[in-house]
């Protein structure tokens, strides 16, 4: 199955963010939920930069079909 360079860096991004979040969880189940750490942690920079990615893949694939 062929895929546009957008969606394929949409999966990057998807995939990125889907390690990130298991990784937070992860880490939450380990030190708790309620704890002074803040939201500036690898694990949420891990999801944002995800995201962000994923965002740059859809702004692509919509730019693309407007071509």
């Amino acid at each position: 199955m062929q895929f546009k360079t957008g969606i394929k860096i949409s999966f990057v991004g998807t995939g990125i963010e889907a390690v990130g979040i298991f990784l937070d969880v992860m880490h939450h189940l380990d030190i708790g939920l309620k704890t002074p750490e803040g939201l500036i942690t690898p694990f949420h920079l891990t999801i944002f930069v995800g995201f962000l990615i994923n965002f740059v893949g859809v702004l692509i694939t919509s730019l693309s079909k407007k071509a």
